[in-house]
């Protein structure tokens, strides 16, 4: 029975860990992809029961923008409490979006700005994927948060954009409406066989770049959403892969373009989103890869039908932060793109928590300490079993030892005896597992909710600089030295050390013994804010199990098996 307390204890970790092997398996697979391929200017996958429409055989037929002379253009900037958008008068698109609230870097003062030298501006119309408008623009009106502009292209086609930024004091400060009105020339027709007529139009999102905490790229994506599910591309998928055994390989691919009803279409970060919704739904998307200087950045079209003319295409364009009440109230499941993965619910309700508190204290690291404090006294009694079942196992090892060696040739009797000295003394040996597998899913939660929180990005604590990334203070050769993690694996021996072992037997005390090793192997470079979490509730285990433990200990076991 005490190998199988033993595999019941690590079956229980080994569920908290396992989710962290896959994932950290994919992560080094996309390190491995990223060295070894090239990635091309344009790509994508294919999303399960979607086929891609394009599919080169070659990188050299990599999909390029047509080109764009910066130096002859202009713009008009707009801005709010939140944003200041600079507009382009070629192609009348917006050149860049800087978030006023953000800065780029961490201890600097310029504020971080969507679509910095992206090449083309955000919004950029085309034909097709390769016939971007780049004519010039004219204003037509201009005033406090409200552009219009027009031109009038080669082919007699009239177009009219419109943009209106929200108040400073709207609920969202960050979305931009936008309308594209399209009077085509005399001769219409929405016919497909009638090729020398627009029948859809291609908007850019924009340029979205990687961030440096994400260090393998796991958060720069092209998404959208197609009134059922989300699809993603990253840039692995853009990449030439043999699978996992031989399923699910593919070559590389310069873009990727899918024919299908698409709500709303975004690029996204580690920390902000940038998410085109038209009212109509697009019938189309692409989306592609660029590198710039060393750095990654995710590019992508939605393909809009044009059915009339005239005809307007209304949408809302969403530049700003990842932050989850911003995003669900646009009320078409953009909130999605926080990607808080199968425990969603608990990384919600952990974010408003830690949103709520932090309205009382101004320090994200404190708010984090508060929060983890609050989740224990919560599992107080939860914990309080496991503590005293721990304790319990620990007197019960010298019966179970006796009822070993007199049974040893009758492996029947001997559990038999066992399951039932376990009932006279009201011991439960799966009850210590209880609360590993009520944390599981709470820190599973806070991992994917602190990854990708904005609100903690370059937020400082103690001598931590950012809490979205590691707390590295040096490094040993090509080592990180981080020290959060370390102070981590020391409170999880010291709690390790003052818990009853379920096993008398040393090798299994000695497998046990591995576990704060193993959690540092895999916590090591996750952000500073989680392992703070799991430091702060070591800590307070710690200071549970010297309480319970100042109790006389059971020592009643060995006479009740006796009599």
């Amino acid at each position: 029975m005490d190998k199988k307390n033993v595999i019941l204890g690590l079956l229980c970790l080994g569920g908290a860990l396992g989710l962290f092997v896959v994932q950290s398996k994919e992560l080094q697979q996309q390190a491995t992809q990223s060295s070894s391929t090239t990635v091309h200017e344009h790509a994508s996958v294919t999303p399960p029961r979607v086929q891609a429409t394009a599919n080169p055989q070659s990188a050299s037929e990599a999909f390029t923008l047509p080109a764009f002379d910066a130096t002859q253009n202009s713009f008009v900037t707009l801005e709010n409490e939140a944003i200041r958008v600079h507009f382009s008068l070629l192609g009348g698109g917006i050149h860049s979006v800087e978030l006023k609230k953000f800065t780029a870097q961490r201890d600097g003062n310029e504020p971080y700005i969507f679509n910095k030298n992206a090449g083309l501006p955000a919004l950029t119309l085309g034909w097709d994927k390769h016939q971007s408008i780049t004519q010039r623009f004219q204003v037509t009106h201009q005033a406090d948060r409200f552009l219009q502009l027009h031109t009038t292209l080669e082919d007699g086609t009239i177009l009219v954009r419109g943009y209106k930024l929200a108040a400073s004091d709207a609920e969202n400060p960050y979305s931009i409406q936008t309308e594209i009105s399209i009077v085509q020339p005399k001769g219409f027709t929405s016919n497909v066989k009638a090729d020398r007529t627009h029948r859809s139009l291609w908007i850019l999102l924009g340029s979205m770049p990687d961030m440096p905490g994400d260090k393998y790229q796991e958060y720069l994506n092209f998404c959208a959403y197609n009134g059922k599910e989300m699809e993603c591309q990253r840039l692995a998928d853009f990449e030439a892969s043999n699978g996992f055994l031989g399923m699910g390989g593919h070559e590389a691919h310069p873009y990727l373009e899918f024919s299908k009803p698409y709500h709303w279409g975004a690029l996204k970060n580690q920390f902000f989103a940038a998410i085109f919704t038209p009212q109509t739904p697009a019938i189309g998307c692409l989306s592609f890869p660029r590198v710039q200087e060393g750095r990654s950045f995710m590019q992508g079209f939605l393909q809009m039908e044009i059915t009339q003319s005239p005809m307007t295409i209304s949408a809302t364009y969403y530049v700003g932060p990842k932050q989850y009440l911003l995003l669900e109230k646009m009320g078409q499941h953009q909130d999605e793109l926080m990607q808080f993965g199968f425990f969603s619910a608990f990384s919600k309700v952990l974010l408003l928590s830690m949103q709520g508190i932090h309205s009382f204290i101004p320090n994200w690291g404190w708010t984090i300490v508060i929060l983890t404090v609050i989740i224990k006294l919560l599992m107080w009694p939860v914990t309080q079993m496991q503590l005293r079942s721990s304790q319990k196992m620990s007197s019960l090892q010298e019966p179970l030892k006796k009822l070993k060696e007199k049974y040893k040739d009758n492996p029947k009797k001997m559990q038999e005896e066992t399951m039932k000295l376990f009932k006279e003394c009201h011991i439960n040996p799966a009850s210590g597992c209880l609360p590993m597998l009520i944390q599981i899913p709470i820190f599973i939660g806070l991992y994917y909710m602190l990854r990708s929180a904005s609100e903690i990005r370059f937020q400082p604590f103690l001598w931590v600089k950012d809490l979205s990334v590691p707390d590295t203070v040096g490094y040993l050769g090509s080592i990180p030295i981080n020290i959060m993690p370390l102070l981590m694996g020391v409170t999880m021996v010291l709690q390790m050390k003052i818990t009853p072992m379920p096993s008398t037997d040393g090798s299994q005390q000695k497998i046990l013994m591995l576990m704060p090793f193993i959690f540092l192997f895999f916590c090591y470079n996750f952000p500073s804010a989680l392992v703070l979490y799991w430091t702060v509730q070591n800590l307070f285990t710690i200071f549970q199990n010297k309480l319970t433990y100042r109790k006389k200990p059971i020592a009643s076991i060995g006479s009740e098996q006796k009599r």
